[in-house]
Protein backbone atom coordinates (compact mmCIF):
# COMPACT_ATOMS: atom_id res chain seq x y z
CA UNK A 1 0.00 0.00 0.00
CA UNK A 2 3.16 2.49 0.73
CA UNK A 3 4.24 1.54 -2.63
CA UNK A 4 1.09 2.83 -4.32
CA UNK A 5 1.18 5.33 -2.77
CA UNK A 6 4.59 6.74 -2.87
CA UNK A 7 4.13 5.77 -6.73
CA UNK A 8 0.94 7.74 -6.99
CA UNK A 9 2.46 11.13 -5.14
CA UNK A 10 5.58 10.81 -7.33
CA UNK A 11 3.46 10.47 -10.80
CA UNK A 12 1.34 13.34 -9.69
CA UNK A 13 4.09 15.79 -8.59
CA UNK A 14 5.95 15.16 -12.03
CA UNK A 15 2.45 15.36 -13.78
CA UNK A 16 0.31 17.85 -11.99
CA UNK A 17 -1.56 18.47 -15.20
CA UNK A 18 -2.55 14.52 -14.95
CA UNK A 19 -4.23 14.85 -11.10
CA UNK A 20 -5.95 17.98 -12.61
CA UNK A 21 -7.45 16.53 -15.82
CA UNK A 22 -8.30 13.68 -13.53
CA UNK A 23 -10.22 15.50 -10.98
CA UNK A 24 -12.14 17.59 -13.42
CA UNK A 25 -12.89 14.39 -15.24
CA UNK A 26 -14.38 12.58 -11.95
CA UNK A 27 -15.79 15.96 -10.63
CA UNK A 28 -18.01 16.09 -14.58
CA UNK A 29 -18.80 12.41 -14.18
CA UNK A 30 -20.34 13.06 -10.48
CA UNK A 31 -22.67 15.86 -11.90
CA UNK A 32 -20.93 18.71 -10.90
CA UNK A 33 -21.16 22.27 -12.84
CA UNK A 34 -18.29 22.56 -15.12
CA UNK A 35 -17.21 25.52 -13.61
CA UNK A 36 -17.07 24.01 -10.06
CA UNK A 37 -15.30 21.07 -11.53
CA UNK A 38 -12.92 23.71 -13.02
CA UNK A 39 -11.95 24.76 -9.69
CA UNK A 40 -11.98 21.69 -7.41
CA UNK A 41 -9.43 20.60 -10.24
CA UNK A 42 -7.49 23.60 -9.48
CA UNK A 43 -7.51 23.33 -5.58
CA UNK A 44 -6.57 19.94 -5.63
CA UNK A 45 -3.57 20.18 -8.51
CA UNK A 46 -2.16 23.53 -7.22
CA UNK A 47 -0.43 21.90 -4.11
CA UNK A 48 1.30 19.65 -6.90
CA UNK A 49 2.42 22.05 -9.22
CA UNK A 50 3.89 23.99 -6.79
CA UNK A 51 5.67 20.77 -5.81
CA UNK A 52 6.50 20.27 -9.60
CA UNK A 53 7.92 23.66 -9.58
CA UNK A 54 10.25 23.42 -6.56
CA UNK A 55 11.62 19.70 -7.86
CA UNK A 56 12.45 21.15 -11.82
CA UNK A 57 13.82 24.15 -9.96
CA UNK A 58 16.28 21.77 -8.07
CA UNK A 59 17.11 19.81 -11.22
CA UNK A 60 17.43 22.36 -13.82
CA UNK A 61 19.47 24.99 -12.02
CA UNK A 62 21.41 21.85 -9.85
CA UNK A 63 20.26 23.79 -6.21
CA UNK A 64 17.61 24.29 -3.88
CA UNK A 65 15.02 26.89 -3.93
CA UNK A 66 12.89 26.05 -0.97
CA UNK A 67 13.49 29.10 0.95
CA UNK A 68 12.84 31.75 -2.12
CA UNK A 69 9.85 29.60 -3.12
CA UNK A 70 8.08 29.18 0.42
CA UNK A 71 9.36 33.56 0.46
CA UNK A 72 7.78 34.24 -2.83
CA UNK A 73 4.13 32.32 -1.30
CA UNK A 74 4.25 34.50 1.91
CA UNK A 75 4.83 38.16 0.16
CA UNK A 76 2.04 36.86 -3.11
CA UNK A 77 -0.28 35.85 -0.45
CA UNK A 78 0.13 39.15 1.91
CA UNK A 79 -0.14 41.27 -1.38
CA UNK A 80 -3.31 39.84 -2.15
CA UNK A 81 -4.48 40.62 1.21
CA UNK A 82 -3.69 43.98 1.32
CA UNK A 83 -5.06 44.56 -2.00
CA UNK A 84 -7.84 43.00 -0.90
CA UNK A 85 -8.33 45.20 2.11
CA UNK A 86 -7.77 48.35 -0.15
CA UNK A 87 -10.23 47.47 -2.27
CA UNK A 88 -13.18 46.39 -0.18
CA UNK A 89 -12.07 47.50 3.39
CA UNK A 90 -12.84 44.09 5.04
CA UNK A 91 -10.86 41.35 5.48
CA UNK A 92 -12.20 38.20 5.05
CA UNK A 93 -9.49 35.59 4.93
CA UNK A 94 -11.64 33.26 2.94
CA UNK A 95 -11.98 35.24 0.27
CA UNK A 96 -8.19 36.33 0.22
CA UNK A 97 -7.15 33.03 0.86
CA UNK A 98 -9.29 31.79 -1.93
CA UNK A 99 -7.50 34.52 -4.43
CA UNK A 100 -4.39 33.45 -2.81
CA UNK A 101 -5.08 29.84 -4.05
CA UNK A 102 -5.81 30.68 -7.55
CA UNK A 103 -3.56 33.13 -8.48
CA UNK A 104 -0.50 30.60 -7.20
CA UNK A 105 -2.38 28.04 -9.78
CA UNK A 106 -1.79 30.83 -12.39
CA UNK A 107 1.54 31.76 -11.58
CA UNK A 108 2.92 28.04 -10.88
CA UNK A 109 0.93 26.62 -14.09
CA UNK A 110 2.83 28.78 -16.25
CA UNK A 111 6.19 28.45 -14.11
CA UNK A 112 5.76 24.76 -15.02
CA UNK A 113 4.82 24.51 -18.30
CA UNK A 114 8.05 27.60 -18.93
CA UNK A 115 10.62 25.33 -16.41
CA UNK A 116 9.47 22.44 -19.00
CA UNK A 117 10.17 23.26 -21.87
CA UNK A 118 13.66 25.20 -20.66
CA UNK A 119 14.59 21.82 -19.16
CA UNK A 120 13.91 20.16 -22.21
CA UNK A 121 15.76 22.70 -24.59
CA UNK A 122 18.99 23.01 -22.37
CA UNK A 123 19.32 19.05 -22.50
CA UNK A 124 18.88 18.86 -25.59
CA UNK A 125 21.62 21.43 -26.36
CA UNK A 126 23.65 19.85 -24.43
CA UNK A 127 23.53 16.33 -25.82
CA UNK A 128 24.59 18.04 -29.03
Amino acid sequence: MDEWLASALATFITAPLLLFLLVYVGARLFGRRKRSSFYAAVNAATVFFIAAVYFLLAVVFHRSYLVPLLLFLFVLHALIALGYWRKQGDFRLRAVFRLFWRASFLIFASLYAGLMVYGIVVRIAASL
